[in-house]
Parts: structure tokens; C-alpha cells; sequence
């Protein structure tokens, strides 16, 4: 009968031992590990017999199994939780980290080549990000564009209708009146003000406050992710579905790991893909103005290299953590 991981005592010589078959396994081929492949390895100094008697120490446990005889062995899902929460300071690694955007899909990108993965990213909550101007120019006949630019100069650009009075003299003034509204406010709150001050805009301008409020909530509402690599996935692990990797993918990872920060692993039992038990994944938190945004998840096969996708994480930039009294975590 296999013992509960949390009361094991396991012995240094055997944990070494643990951690060299995790280690040749999950080195992006997945194969069992044999004794005489951990014989050889540098700094064990220890012959095949006793590694197969570790081995079958390891297994009794539940931390590994042999899927065939004489196959070597290969870790259970047991074994993994295990390496993660014996081996590695996850907590603390990528704590409370504050990417720009651009790196949030360069480090998307390059993960996903690199090691042949999946990454799945929230994108910046458009509704957290703080106003420093707004411009209101000339579309086309019918329209203006609103530029809601931050102090970084990027902008969030939406289309109205033009009011029955276009002229630029209106224009200036609903330009003013905007800036009035939306300067050093987030857009969520600029949003509430602009339903609030509604009254005090230009007076050719009232008749269209109503749909420009919709507009702007609208875009506002609206979830954006961006998923890399997910064709990885099918072409190493067997799934007959699709795994449906995107915004609502997102949300269940929020769920499961409320309140985590630092990095994240969610184990195959932990995941919404059912047809497909092959698969963990790895979370970091992102926050921006010190306030919680989104993840950033690497979906990735149990064989890929676990090791060196934490390694990646742990050598993101340290300027881009801060103190985490001054941060707020998301709720449930």
C-alpha cells in the first residue's frame, strides 16, 4: 500500500536519486529511466544495484512506476508533486513581477520556440491602465477617433459617431471636456466619471454621450489573451479534443491558484483538459501600477525541460519584483 507523500522519510542517497530519474525524464523525450543510465551519471559514485534498490524504494512510495519490465522507471503524478515541492523554492521565484507588455510576448515567443511548448498570456487589463490625455481627431465622414493615451504613449483608440455639429470648434471642446474627464483617472474609472459629468459636456455632444459610454464599456469588457506554440502540444502529447487554450483557459488557472504568487505548478489531476493527461502547467502572476493583471502559463508536456522553463523565470529581471506589501493579489 503506497504511503502518503507528506509522511515519507526518504533518505538523502534515495532523493538524489529521485531527482536524477526527474531530471532524465524531463529532459523533452519522456523516456523511463533506467538504473544504469543513473549509475553513470557524474557526482554518484554509486553502482546499479543500489540504484534499483532505491528505486524500487522510490516506487513503493508512489513516486515512480515501471510502465513495462525492465523498462527503467518513470515518475507518477505523485512523484511530480513531490519534485516540485521538495525541489524547488517556487514561491519565490518571479515573485511579484511587473513586466511591460512587450516583454509579457517577446518571452512568449521565445519560451515557445526554445523549448517547443505553449504559452498562454492575459494581456494588461485595459480598465487598470491610467489616462494621461486624450485627443480627439478626424476619422472619416461619419466618425472621430478618442485616443486614450497613457504616459508610456500608447493608446487605446475608439470610433464614435460624429454629433450633428462636427466642427472643429466641437470637436476642441469635447476634446477638452474629455481630458477634463479621463486625465489621471484609470478608463475604468474614467468611464464612471464620464456618465457622471454627462451634463457638463458640450451641449451638441449630449445626444451621443450614450452610445459613446456603450462604446467605451464595451471595449472595456472585453477579455484579450494571446496563446503561442499550442500546435506543440498535439504534435507530443496524445489529445483527440481541442484543448481550448485562451481567455477561459485563463480564468480556471485564476481560480485554482487565487492568492499564489511567485511561480505556480498545476499537476495533470489539477487541469480542465480531460481527454489529456500528459500535461502540467506552469504559472507566473504579472502585476502593473502594483496591481494584479494576469498569468503568464506554460503549457508543456511532463517530458519537457521542467528544470530549465523554471530556470527561465528565475532569471527575469529582479527591478521587475517589488516589495509585496505594496501589491494587491486578485479575489475570487
Amino acid at each position: 500500500m503506497q504511503q502518503d507523500v507528506d509522511n515519507m522519510n526518504i533518505n538523502p542517497r534515495d532523493q538524489q536519486i529521485f531527482s536524477a530519474v526527474m531530471s532524465l525524464y524531463c529532459n523533452g523525450e519522456g523516456l523511463p529511466v533506467p538504473s544504469t543510465k543513473i549509475a553513470k551519471q557524474k557526482g554518484m559514485a554509486v553502482c546499479s544495484a543500489t540504484v534499483r534498490n532505491a528505486m524500487a524504494r522510490l516506487e513503493k512510495v508512489g513516486l515512480l512506476y515501471s510502465p513495462h519490465t525492465s523498462a527503467g522507471r518513470v515518475p507518477t503524478n505523485q512523484g511530480f508533486d513531490y519534485w516540485f515541492d521538495e525541489f524547488f523554492p517556487l514561491a519565490e521565484i518571479a515573485n511579484y513581477w511587473q513586466p511591460k507588455q512587450a516583454q509579457l510576448v517577446e518571452l512568449a515567443h521565445g519560451l515557445s520556440k526554445k523549448y517547443q511548448v505553449c504559452c498562454c498570456v492575459g494581456l494588461p487589463q485595459a480598465s487598470s491602465q491610467q489616462v494621461f490625455r486624450v485627443e480627439v481627431l478626424e476619422f472619416d465622414s461619419n466618425d472621430w477617433l478618442v485616443l486614450l493615451i497613457d504616459r508610456a504613449g500608447q493608446s487605446h483608440n475608439i470610433c464614435i459617431n460624429k454629433p450633428d455639429d462636427s466642427s472643429d470648434a466641437v470637436r476642441y471642446q469635447f476634446a477638452t471636456w474629455l481630458n477634463t474627464v479621463f486625465s489621471q483617472q484609470t478608463l475604468m474609472e474614467g468611464l464612471y466619471r464620464m456618465q457622471a459629468m454627462a451634463n457638463t459636456a458640450p451641449r451638441n455632444c449630449h445626444d451621443s454621450l450614450t452610445q459613446w459610454t456603450r462604446q467605451l464599456s464595451h471595449k472595456l469588457g472585453s477579455d484579450n489573451s494571446i496563446v503561442v506554440g499550442e500546435n506543440y502540444l498535439y504534435k507530443k502529447v496524445d489529445c483527440e479534443q481541442s484543448l481550448n487554450i485562451g481567455v477561459s483557459f485563463l480564468n480556471f488557472v485564476e481560480d485554482k491558484l487565487a492568492f499564489k504568487n511567485g511561480v505556480s505548478v498545476l499537476n495533470t489531476e489539477n487541469l480542465p483538459f480531460t481527454e489529456c493527461n500528459e500535461l502540467i502547467v506552469i504559472s507566473v502572476p504579472y502585476f502593473q501600477n502594483q496591481e494584479y493583471q494576469s498569468r503568464f502559463c506554460v503549457i508543456c508536456p511532463k517530458s519537457a525541460q521542467i528544470e530549465q522553463l523554471i530556470q527561465e523565470f528565475k532569471l527575469l529581471e529582479p527591478s521587475n519584483s517589488v516589495s509585496y506589501t505594496h501589491l494587491t493579489l486578485p479575489t475570487t
